[in-house]
């Protein structure tokens, strides 16, 4: 009795090779059609406020153009208020390697774009 099933080799070459001449053929039109504005606002969210993602943000606000943090998540109240009032103030150096003066209103995360726990 023959096996007309395909193998797991046969299946993947040819699923990875759909795929990628579907991703090159949806890609040349997305890259057409999707752009940002020159005067569109990039709003950031930060999801882990511990130091990593409170320098992530540090240098996503660094970038020129308009840009904000726009909300952030945490499972720590505490950690969140913290990296909030750090970003938005400044800190000695403590959440990135240069020292940054705070960035003030690109922070803008009032309490209800503030999200705690397991569900954040």
């Amino acid at each position: 009795m023959t096996n007309n099933m395909p193998s797991r080799r046969d299946f993947l070459e040819t699923s990875t090779s759909v795929a990628a001449g579907l991703a090159l053929a949806g890609g040349l039109n997305i890259a057409r059609s999707a752009h940002a504005a020159g005067g569109e606002e990039i709003k950031v969210a930060l999801i882990g406020c511990g130091g990593r993602g409170t320098g992530a943000a540090s240098q996503a606000l660094l970038t020129e153009g308009p840009v904000k943090l726009w909300a952030m998540a945490d499972l720590s109240a505490e950690k969140l208020e913290t990296s909030r009032k750090n970003l938005a103030a400044g800190c000695e150096a403590s959440y990135d390697r240069a020292q940054v003066k705070g960035f003030g209103d690109r922070v803008d995360v009032p309490p209800e774009r503030r999200f705690v726990g397991f569900d954040a």
